[in-house]
């Protein structure tokens, strides 16, 4: 893919553009990349993301997902290497990942505050498809992410 975010930006500068916050870090191999996103909200538990990333083709999607920064794994391996089989780009969670020494070897973009080694068993209620804000960014489901090494940029409309 030939687009450096950075160059979006200054193409763009009429448009609205969202950057979500640096503190997020790229724990996938996939460092450049861009698509529409899905939305999911959490509470602890990642059974429905994982049923999401398992059962269902991404079209080259990603996935954004809000657990409220809760300290659990939210990605691991496991969940890292159905998302790569079932055609998910990248996802990016306002949370936590785990198993980062495997995940960083896997062709999907996984954005992240950091790394727990805990994970939740308990299976909570999760909402798919509603608008998430987190960090100053709003994201609804059907928006454009870019992102790269500078960071990550949101728009609700397809800028290349």
């Amino acid at each position: 893919m030939n687009m450096q975010v950075s160059d979006i930006c200054d193409d763009n500068q009429n448009k609205k553009i969202q950057v979500l916050s640096a503190k997020f870090n790229n724990y996938g191999k996939l460092k450049k990349f861009s698509g529409q996103i899905e939305t999911l909200k959490i509470s602890k538990s990642n059974f429905h993301l994982l049923e999401i990333l398992r059962d269902e083709d991404g079209k080259g999607r990603i996935m954004v997902v809000d657990n409220n920064q809760d300290f659990f794994g939210v990605v691991g391996d496991k969940l890292m290497a159905f998302a790569l089989k079932n055609n998910w780009t990248a996802i990016i969670i306002n949370g936590y990942v785990r198993d980062t020494f495997e995940t960083k070897n896997i062709d999907v973009g996984l954005y992240a505050i950091g790394a727990c080694p805990l994970r939740n068993f308990e299976k909570t209620k999760s909402f798919r498809g509603i608008d998430l804000k987190f960090e100053g960014v709003s994201f609804s489901k059907g928006d454009y992410i870019y992102a790269d090494e500078d960071g990550i940029i949101l728009t609700k409309n397809k800028l290349i």
